[in-house]
């Protein structure tokens, strides 16, 4: 999942939100490890010491319009491009939920922790994989910060993703990489492009991608991708809680969906939609893919933050 990205969306927007629709903004990884992992023997591999080599904790000044209201960088996995340091100027919040690699609504409700602003900077093995770097990251603000937590379980809202009835799948198996595939749109002259319907136009090639334009017209394309990686994908950027795949499709896929956030909301919410012409993920889904969003009630592990200091001890 990545974790890193879906938390940094959250400290972007997640101010801004009443509760119930924070966590549609925030979903990520929510099948990550529920716990720290414990130094010693896993799987018959001995991990290192659970602690950065260097780190360096401190209170972060106040956006002034010229230092970066947030960035964090390091973080070990596949989109890491700076292994070896983390380097992060975040909110306690999201620190824990990169800590803990969860997403928003796997933590229970903690608006203080907004109200504390970090600078971490660390040093790590560059080979530090990341559950390594989640117990190192949870050891430091235990240290700093004397974070306390505990784990319990909760029912939430979730959903399952299944074959639509009268048709099946519309999507393909997974195509080659093409010359042109990219996930940056300012490599192939699409920035800020959209289509005669409003919503963005896909940059060229199948690489990854997702866009949005004004109003909150969306579009997503996955490539080579399993079901349940699609159903992780849509689900973290939608959804106010999990999306599993439960379609028992078994191949690798390229897939293109579009639809509009606002109606997404509107339908969450059970309210009327603001834009009745807007389609919501879940009849886009249905529409564009040939597939199914169900809820369901389901328990989840949530983390509760039971202490945390406001100010970092000293370095």
């Amino acid at each position: 999942m990545a974790a890193q990205e879906s938390s940094l969306e959250d400290e972007r927007i997640v101010k801004h939100l009443n509760g119930g629709t924070k966590a549609l903004l925030a979903a990520a990884g929510w099948l990550a490890a529920a716990a720290p992992i414990a130094i010693g023997l896993l799987g018959g591999v001995t991990l290192r010491a659970q602690t950065f080599e260097v780190a360096s904790v401190r209170l972060a000044p106040l956006p002034d319009g010229r230092t970066p209201a947030r960035r964090s960088s390091g973080v070990p996995g596949p989109n890491n491009t700076d292994p070896g340091r983390f380097s992060a100027r975040l909110d306690l919040l999201n620190l824990v939920l990169i800590a803990y690699d969860i997403p928003l609504y796997r933590l229970s409700e903690q608006s203080d922790l907004y109200t504390v602003r970090l600078d971490v900077e660390a040093k790590m093995p560059v080979d530090t994989t990341r559950e390594q770097f989640n117990a190192m990251l949870q050891n430091l603000l235990a240290e700093r910060l004397g974070l306390k937590v505990h784990w319990t379980s909760k029912e939430i809202e979730m959903y399952m993703m299944v074959v639509a009835k009268g048709g099946g799948p519309k999507f393909k198996v997974a195509a080659p990489d093409s010359p042109q595939a990219s996930d940056d749109v300012s490599k192939n002259g699409n920035r800020d492009r959209l289509g005669p319907d409003g919503f963005p136009i896909p940059p060229t090639g199948n690489g990854p991608w997702m866009g949005a334009a004004p109003g909150g017209k969306t579009g997503m394309r996955g490539h080579n991708e399993t079901a349940a990686e699609m159903a992780r994908a849509i689900g973290i950027r939608t959804l106010d809680g999990p999306l599993t795949d439960a379609t028992d499709l078994t191949g690798k896929y390229d897939y293109t969906v579009f639809w509009s956030a606002q109606a997404t909301m509107d339908a969450l919410s059970g309210r009327p939609a603001v834009d009745p012409d807007g389609l919501s993920i879940f009849d886009a889904v249905q529409d564009q893919l040939g597939l199914k969003i169900e809820k369901r009630k389901g328990p989840v592990q949530i983390l509760v933050v039971d202490h945390v200091e406001k100010k970092p001890t000293e370095n």
